[in-house]
C-alpha cells in the first residue's frame, strides 16, 4: 500500500529461539518518518517484545541506534523512510555481539 512501510525486522531472542529470523509489519506512513520512530511505532502499537536500544540524541553521537537498514550500516534516528517503502532492518554488528532482536553488546 501506498501509506504503509513494510518492515522486515530481524528477530532472535537467545533465551527463546533456536535460530534468528524475520518478522514483518505494516505501519501507516508519515511524513518525514525516521526508522526509529518507525520501529517505536512498532514496540509501541504491535509487538511490545521486539527489542532495541531506543535511547537517541538525534545527532549521531550516542550510536545507540546504528542498525543496518538494507544493508547498509545507518543511524535509525536520521534515516528517513518514505511512504510505500519495503525496508529490511537488522543488527549492526556481528553475531557475537548480539543480545536480543535489534540490541547488541556494542557497536564498532
Amino acid at each position: 500500500m501506498k501509506d504503509t512501510i513494510t518492515a522486515r525486522i530481524f528477530r532472535f531472542n537467545p533465551d527463546e529461539d533456536e535460530k534468528p529470523y524475520y518478522d514483518t509489519f505494516e505501519v501507516k506512513a508519515e511524513e518525514e518518518m525516521s526508522v526509529l520512530v518507525l520501529i517505536n511505532r512498532i514496540q509501541e502499537e504491535l509487538d511490545p517484545t521486539l527489542s532495541f536500544r531506543s535511547f537517541c540524541c538525534g545527532l549521531q553521537m550516542c550510536r545507540s541506534c546504528l542498525m543496518k537498514i538494507d544493508q547498509k550500516r545507518k543511524f535509525a534516528c536520521i534515516t528517513l523512510v518514505a511512504a510505500g517503502a519495503q525496508i529490511t532492518i537488522d543488527p549492526a554488528t556481528y553475531p557475537e555481539a548480539h543480545v536480543k532482536d535489534l540490541v547488541v553488546e556494542s557497536v564498532e
